[in-house]
């Protein structure tokens, strides 16, 4: 081959070479061309299937989020949106899983999550996984272990938002850090400056600032509309305004909570405090539901609901069948709970049925039990105000009368248990009573009270006794006496002393059925009076009263000689005449002496 024809032949071979590689090149910037576009492609996907499944997210439609999110992470694996999005499937795993009350399915979750630095080998989002794993936390009510994961997020990164995170979980384990929230400025949280209100008004609750509860919580509400489905705001925020006497807005969250606590973490709350409010409006077949309800689960809180509904004796009789014997019911709570102040109510609701019947209810356990009287009592997140009880027996207690015959009951009672007696129903109506039954054994009782009832009670004792002093107690204690113990006092010094001014005065009184005792002996010492001084008109007068209302026995009889006597001083015959019937008949040896000398 000739040198030209060589020289031709390899200049032909490289210039196809050259073509081959320049076609290469561009096939290979072709490729690379079209291999961006692809990504560009798949991250415009990702990106908009992550702001889809963010928004189904924000409204609470998990289902539909974790399948966004799950297009966005085949869509973009180890970009952004990809890496992203394995987190927000994660967390809308477990608040789907809280919703459908599969607590299994949130510990799956937080084990999804917990693989994510092993899944993305530089993960880019550890404080998101982090966060997101301690609000599973919170899902499960694993309170503490919420707290440990916010604190260590704020000790790294000095956001307030995780400090307030850890506020949240901490005022739900009614934590003491409140005063840590001051140091957050609200404006700063945007989306998430409910949970600023939320957390205030946890605390508030908390310390039974029910009021300053509702408001905060009032506050987050507006901001964050979602929380209606919240068991934990639903709660506070019902129980908050049953506190506050909200009757509506209590039935009103209450049930609420009823149909969204799906885990039935607060279901025996529910029952008791819908059963207590329905009680009080008159609701009584609503209140039977509840109470049948809580009467299931049993435990405390359906003891401490039982304890209270005497205080209803209404829906007492109309469910009588269905409730049993509920005094043994009471007693048998009572047994249970001897040693604690839950057994309170019970034994104060034994008390009434005590009172009402005039019966001491299981006199053993009255005895055993020592009452104290806090002004609430609390259990959990029930307080039960001893006030409306107190109440209710204060009112019985003031219709039993210590001058009569329940002066006998009530010393029975104080003989029982002095100390719950005293501590229930103080000194007064049983100083009465033992005064009334004249039991000088018990000077210590009246002299307990306060002046002038110490003196003026007392003193009736000591005159039993024969002591003078006891006349000078009463007489002392008249300027501070009023009423029914005012004229008391004036018969007694009257009587006594012989001052027949103020007696006079008195037995033309209508006079209580208490003192009607006082009448017979001061008609008799008026009537005495006059006639050892001559005055026979007025002698007659008295004399004549005290005959129309004693009893006969030798002293009626002698009043009654003293009377025809006067008559016949006076010249009064219709006056001995009406002696004379009176003895007419009569077995006695005075009245026979009237008949021979007037008959």
């Amino acid at each position: 081959m000739k040198s030209s024809e060589v020289h031709g032949t390899s200049s032909i071979v490289y210039r196809l070479d050259l073509l081959a590689k320049k076609i290469l090149v561009f096939m290979m910037v072709f490729l690379l061309s079209f291999s961006t576009e692809m990504e560009r492609e798949n991250i415009k996907l990702a990106q908009t299937y992550f702001h889809r499944g963010y928004i189904e997210y924000q409204q609470g439609n998990y289902p539909d989020a974790i399948e966004e999110f799950s297009r966005a992470f085949l869509s973009d694996r180890s970009g952004y949106y990809g890496e992203l999005s394995y987190l927000f499937i994660g967390i809308s795993y477990a608040k789907q899983s809280y919703r459908m009350g599969k607590r299994e399915g949130i510990l799956s979750a937080i084990a999804y999550l917990n693989m994510y630095p092993y899944y993305y080998k530089k993960p880019t989002y550890l404080f998101l996984q982090r966060e997101f794993i301690g609000d599973a936390y919170l899902l499960l009510g694993f309170y503490d272990r919420a707290k440990d994961v916010f604190l260590n997020l704020y000790k790294d990164t000095s956001r307030e938002d995780y400090l307030l995170k850890f506020l949240y979980a901490d005022s739900l384990s009614e934590g003491l850090n409140s005063q840590l929230i001051d140091g957050i400025d609200p404006e700063t949280l945007a989306e998430r400056r409910y949970l600023y209100h939320l957390v205030k008004g946890f605390y508030a609750f908390n310390v039974s600032r029910y009021s300053e509860a509702l408001r905060e919580l009032s506050e987050a509400r507006t901001i964050n509309r979602y929380l209606e489905d919240d068991p934990e705001f639903l709660y506070r925020y019902a129980v908050s305004s049953y506190m506050e006497k909200d009757w509506r807005s209590a039935v009103f969250y209450f049930e609420q909570l009823d149909r969204k606590d799906i885990y039935r973490k607060y279901s025996d709350s529910v029952n008791y405090y819908l059963a207590l409010i329905y009680l009080m409006s008159g609701n009584y077949a609503d209140a039977k539901r509840r109470v049948m309800n809580i009467s299931i689960s049993g435990g405390l809180k359906a003891s401490l609901l039982f304890s209270q509904l005497w205080l209803y004796p209404e829906f007492l009789e109309k469910y009588a069948k269905e409730l049993g014997d509920y005094k043994r019911l009471l007693q048998n709570i009572s047994w249970t709970y001897l040693n604690s102040v839950y057994s309170n109510p019970a034994i104060l609701g034994l008390y009434y049925y005590t009172l009402k019947e005039k019966k001491i209810q299981d006199p053993d356990l009255l005895r055993l039990k020592r009452l104290s009287l806090p002004k609430e009592i609390i259990f959990e997140d029930i307080r039960i105000e001893t006030g409306p009880m107190m109440s209710t027996l204060g009112n019985l207690m003031s219709e039993l009368n210590p001058y009569g015959e329940d002066a006998g009951f009530l010393l029975s009672l104080y003989k029982v248990n002095p100390d719950n007696y005293t501590l229930l129903f103080g000194y007064e109506k049983l100083a009465r009573a033992v005064v009334y039954l004249g039991d000088t054994t018990l000077k210590s009782i009246p002299e307990r009270l306060e002046e002038p009832l110490r003196g003026f009670l007392l003193g009736q004792l000591l005159l039993l006794e024969g002591s003078e002093e006891g006349l000078r107690m009463i007489e002392s204690s008249l300027p501070g006496l009023t009423g029914e113990d005012r004229l008391e006092a004036l018969f007694i010094r009257g009587i006594y002393r012989k001052d027949t001014k103020p007696l006079e005065a008195l037995v033309e009184q209508n006079l209580p059925q208490r003192l009607l005792p006082y009448l017979e002996p001061s008609l008799l010492e008026l009537g005495d009076f006059y006639y050892s001084r001559g005055q026979y008109e007025k002698a007659k007068f008295y004399y004549r009263k005290y005959l129309e209302i004693a009893e006969e026995s030798d002293l009626y009889w002698l009043t009654a000689y003293k009377l025809a006597k006067s008559g016949e001083l006076t010249g009064d015959k219709e006056t001995i005449q009406w002696v004379v019937k009176r003895a007419q008949g009569k077995d006695n040896i005075i009245s026979r002496v009237i008949i021979v000398l007037w008959g």
